[in-house]
């Protein structure tokens, strides 16, 4: 159904016939409970909610059976419901430094992962760069920095360096 429509047949309900659509998707969706309990919630369920995300993405990349699909998917549908991109950009931090401790257990993954990591790295610093100003960034540096450092100790192009010359407030290499 189009959104206008949509907006049509919700004008004509009564407000208890709103609740009662409302309770319904919000029993038989997550997502559209993540979505209320942002909206109704604020920041404070939001904040509960990266925490719940981090954990997820922890499992599917440290846990058992690593699944680059499966923690995707959690910051896919958690960028859906966010209010603050901060949040957003954390998780995608989170999904490399994961990555990048995986790396350290393990040593050699796969190419496929590698692509992963690389290109959520690039997600997050387009995403960090749309910020007003360096606040956050100052916030993340080191973690940014370990990141990189892992890389190159592990002799991995697969943070590549002109994703971290990109971050805005981020000094060049020959600056420092």
């Amino acid at each position: 159904m189009k959104a206008t429509d949509l907006k049509k047949c919700l004008s004509q309900m009564t407000n208890a016939e709103l609740i009662d659509l409302i309770c319904k998707l919000n029993k038989n969706s997550k997502e559209v409970q993540s979505m209320l309990d942002v909206e109704f919630g604020g920041n404070e369920a939001e904040d509960k909610l990266v925490l719940e995300c981090k954990e997820k993405i922890e499992k599917e990349i440290l846990g058992k059976k690593l699944s680059l699909k499966n923690a995707k998917k959690v910051i896919s549908d958690f960028k859906k419901v966010c209010r603050n991109k901060e949040n957003y950009a954390e998780l995608l931090l989170y999904y490399v430094e994961c990555g990048m401790s995986l790396i350290e257990q393990y040593g050699d993954i796969y190419e496929a992962f590698y692509t992963s990591m690389e290109n959520t790295f690039g997600s997050f610093v387009k995403e960090i760069n749309k910020f007003p100003d360096d606040r956050y960034y100052q916030n993340v540096s080191d973690r940014i920095e370990n990141i990189i450092k892992t890389a190159k100790d592990y002799s991995l192009d697969l943070i590549p360096y002109e994703w971290a010359a990109e971050i805005r407030w981020r000094p060049n290499d020959e600056e420092e």
